[in-house]
């Protein structure tokens, strides 16, 4: 349970209440831990976490992130965060955001998402990939060029890409440092 509750902070997308309220779902339906001493790592982790953020630039590699996927969307790329646990609940996120109600057919051409096991590595040191494809074809090779809208715009921001320019590697950012405020 640490490890869960630690990876919701330091992955930085929740706020400190909505942790909460994951810890007391996770103690109704489980039961299988001490919730107070949960409750007291999680004070402890917001604590450690919030010195550290203390000494972080004003803006940080998850920031031009942020703004990279944000103009992703506007290109028409269907550009998502954290969707999960698995490669597999990324393709699932993205195929339930472009056929969700109200989205026109023709929104979206192309496809870049990340999961929990990327931000894991991204928080150990090893850079943040990226999984990347083209919507609109079953030929694979037509999603090298919605992978180099990405690194286009990666770069623009400043972050460093590695990739092999095919559509049978993710798209790697090797110096990514893993650096999301807790938001609230």
């Amino acid at each position: 349970m640490e490890s869960y509750v630690g990876g919701l902070f330091w992955y930085g997308f929740h706020t400190v209440a909505e942790i909460h309220v994951l810890i007391d779902k996770e103690a109704a339906t489980d039961g299988g831990f001490d919730l107070d001493r949960i409750k007291a790592f999680a004070a402890n982790t917001l604590a450690e976490k919030r010195a550290v953020e203390a000494q972080w630039p004003q803006t940080t590699d998850c920031d031009k992130l942020d703004r990279v996927f944000e103009q992703l969307n506007q290109q028409r790329i269907c550009a998502l965060q954290y969707v999960g646990d698995t490669m597999d609940d990324g393709y699932g996120s993205v195929s339930d955001t472009i056929n969700a109600d109200g989205v026109p057919e023709d929104r979206y051409m192309g496809y870049c998402f990340y999961h929990s096991q990327d931000m894991d590595r991204a928080l150990q040191g090893d850079g943040l990939m990226l999984a990347f494809g083209y919507l609109d074809s079953d030929e694979p090779k037509d999603a090298v060029p919605v992978g180099q809208m990405i690194c286009d715009a990666l770069r623009q921001e400043g972050l460093e890409v590695k990739w092999d320019g095919t559509h049978k590697r993710r798209i790697e950012l090797p110096r990514l440092r893993w650096q999301r405020r807790t938001p609230g």
